[in-house]
């Protein structure tokens, strides 16, 4: 069951990892937890977590530690639609792998998104979020998925998403059901503090120090992320 902790983070760090329309610049942070569940077990193997957002204009840097041996570091520029995402594991260094806006877009070719607004309303953080339920179809195979978010268009728009385009607004949460667990539970990342304040361009740069995932050293470990985070 532990591994569900890893599992909901990656999960969650590329479709959170989003920007901001109203050159809104500071920090979000964010809590993950399970809800709509009682199961001691399925409740106990999610050691809640935080997720910190920074956030420059069209930028934004998502970074959270996985356990003590490993951080994930992702970076999206709107503007440019570039993105990369750090792996750093204590021991062994940075690992990188990145995407200029041609890759990105290939990357993200086999995706169909398509958004429900709903008349649902919730207060996260002092800023009014509306309910949208997601539905992903996976082209290859036209499979489908749904997760709930809850977005303010005080923060963001359309333009800031990049694991979700045509999203209108900044998820202040997400909810991802666990139906192979249990009904009617989710796993859930929501906001728990919004921090404006100054952040530098030069933050959102890749560390010279990061080396290609392909030398990562684990093999185990470089097929797992390359298969989440690769090509």
């Amino acid at each position: 069951m532990k591994k569900l902790t890893l599992l909901f983070l990656l999960l969650f760090v590329s479709t959170i990892a989003l920007l901001a329309q109203k050159q809104f610049t500071g920090e979000i942070r964010f809590q993950t937890k399970i809800v709509g569940t009682d199961d001691p077990n399925l409740i106990s193997s999610n050691e809640e977590q935080t997720i910190d957002i920074a956030i420059l204009g069209n930028k934004s840097k998502t970074v959270f530690t996985v356990n003590e041996m490993m951080s994930i570091t992702n970076v999206w520029d709107g503007d440019k639609e570039t993105s990369f995402v750090v792996i750093e594991i204590t021991g062994f260094g940075k690992f990188y792998n990145k995407w200029n806006a041609e890759q990105w877009k290939d990357k993200m070719k086999f995706k169909k998104y398509s958004f429900k607004y709903e008349n649902d309303y919730k207060t996260i953080c002092d800023y009014k979020c509306q309910k949208v339920v997601v539905t992903t179809t996976n082209l290859e195979d036209d499979s489908t998925t749904e997760s709930i978010l809850y977005v303010t268009k005080e923060i963001g728009s359309s333009k800031i998403n990049g694991d979700t385009p045509g999203l209108e607004g900044f998820p202040l949460m997400q909810m991802e059901p666990l139906e192979q667990y249990c009904e009617d539970c989710y796993a859930v990342v929501e906001a728990v503090k919004i921090t404006p304040k100054k952040i530098k361009d030069v933050d959102f740069l890749l560390s010279n120090d990061a080396k290609s995932f392909d030398d990562i050293p684990i093999p185990e470990l470089k097929e797992k992320l390359k298969e989440r985070f690769g090509e």
